[in-house]
């Protein structure tokens, strides 16, 4: 119980999720098997948790079994291994399938990541056959409920998640034995995942098509992926009917963020709309956050830099598993350095033992709430700073922000155009 609200609160903490679309397609109960992409590692399930609502199991390579915490871990979230024949013995899977079969035939929730292992590509990798087996094993009527996952910068903390829940359908019956049964529903499961999954050739167009999203007037992350999804979709069939206008079209949004970069603001809506009064009006919260955020600094200032360079040499400059390391880094280096200030605040009291007691309890509360300060507090500057950069750009730069408003306009039209959109 205890390591479950604990993973499930540093996610909540570090990648809250913030825009969860298509929820009324979530199944009231099961049996059903919720097929996801999978790019961050271990943080996935646990999203995948967090946006349904619903205690969802999953599978995980059995590599994780290998050392107790990971294996309490596991345990802790009903997780059921997969041998995979580079690391294990593959036969074993056959009792993990039968696990897995007996929790959906009991109405159980379970997640499965067709792709077989998280990566950071930006499209989707070919699908495994694993999902579509155990469904038609299962015995009984299962319903594949797809779920898309969109993370915003997800090496970054608090960056938000945004969840694309897809239309379910339900897998009668059957048996794993028909090979084309299985290839069938794979392919099912293929398409249904990649309507709900923003993929794009590269990263540079993966980001542009966001960017694009956004400055077409979707600013809130739920409506910004979906219509970065539209987009990405037309933009394929662009690229396969006339390259030279699809290149066309990149370079003018290469061309449009550059010019953003120039005046020091990714935001063309910080330029155009920023109203001063709003802008300074929002800075009083900060105000009244600063002294515990100035305390969250200084107690874990050099922990917190540490994680950083920590989870990226533990998980070997993988950036799909960067957040799942920053995570664990960072409970391992922060918690102790709490717990050491709290023991230096009761030191402090040690002639008298029940002030003692009284600071060390204090010291650990104060520690985390401070530290979360200290975060909300960074979090926010930043998002001000960009508004305040775009009313300095309006104030003592006018043809620019004049300039600027105007070119989002006019990439807004050739956008819509070249997509058939407009």
């Amino acid at each position: 119980m205890f390591i479950r609200l604990w993973a499930l609160g540093l996610v909540r903490l570090f990648f809250p999720v913030r825009a969860v679309s298509g929820v009324a397609h979530v199944p009231a109960s099961g049996p059903v098997i919720v097929v996801a992409n999978h790019p961050n590692g271990l943080l996935d399930p646990l999203v995948v948790r967090l946006a349904l609502r619903r205690p969802v199991g999953f599978l995980a390579k059995s590599t994780f079994w290998d050392t107790a915490f990971f294996r309490a871990c596991m345990e802790a979230f009903g997780a059921l291994p997969v041998f995979r024949p580079q690391e294990a013995d593959a036969s074993k899977n056959a009792g993990t399938f039968a696990r897995a079969g007996a929790l959906l035939a009991a109405g159980g929730w379970l997640a499965l990541f067709p792709e077989g292992t998280s990566h950071d590509g930006t499209v989707l990798a070919p699908m495994k056959t694993g999902a579509a087996r155990i469904a038609l094993d299962a015995g009984v009527p299962v319903t594949i409920l797809p779920v898309g996952l969109c993370f915003a910068d997800k090496d970054v903390f608090r960056s938000a998640v945004a969840v694309a829940v897809g239309a379910p359908f339900v897998v009668s019956p059957g048996t794993s034995d028909d090979r084309a049964s299985v290839d069938a529903l794979t392919d099912r499961i293929g398409e249904a995942l990649g309507q709900v999954v923003l993929q794009a050739e590269d990263a540079v167009v993966w980001r542009a098509m966001l960017a694009v999203a956004f400055w077409t007037g979707a600013t809130e992350l739920a409506a910004r992926e979906a219509r970065a999804r539209q987009l990405a979709a037309r933009w394929r069939v662009l690229l396969a009917d006339d390259p030279a206008a699809a290149e066309q079209i990149a370079a003018e949004v290469r061309s449009f963020a550059r010019t953003l970069a120039a005046v020091g603001v990714e935001d063309p809506f910080a330029i155009e709309a920023a109203a001063p009064r709003t802008v300074v009006a929002g800075l009083w919260p900060l105000v009244a956050l600063a002294p515990l955020a100035l305390v969250g600094t200084l107690v874990a200032w050099i922990p917190y830099r540490l994680v950083k360079p920590l989870a990226w040499r533990a998980a070997g400059g993988a950036q799909d598993i960067v957040g799942t390391a920053k995570l664990f880094v960072g409970s391992l280096l922060l918690g102790p350095t709490y717990v050491a200030w709290a023991a230096v605040a009761a030191w402090t009291q040690a002639y008298d033992p029940r002030r003692a007691a009284a600071a060390f309890a204090a010291g650990l509360l104060l520690g985390p709430v401070t530290g979360l300060a200290a975060l909300v507090f960074d979090e926010r500057l930043s998002l001000r700073r960009q508004a305040m950069r775009g009313i300095a750009v309006r104030l003592f730069q006018p043809q620019v922000a004049l300039a600027v408003a105007a070119r989002r306009r006019e990439l807004v039209t050739t956008v819509e155009a070249a997509l058939g959109e407009g």
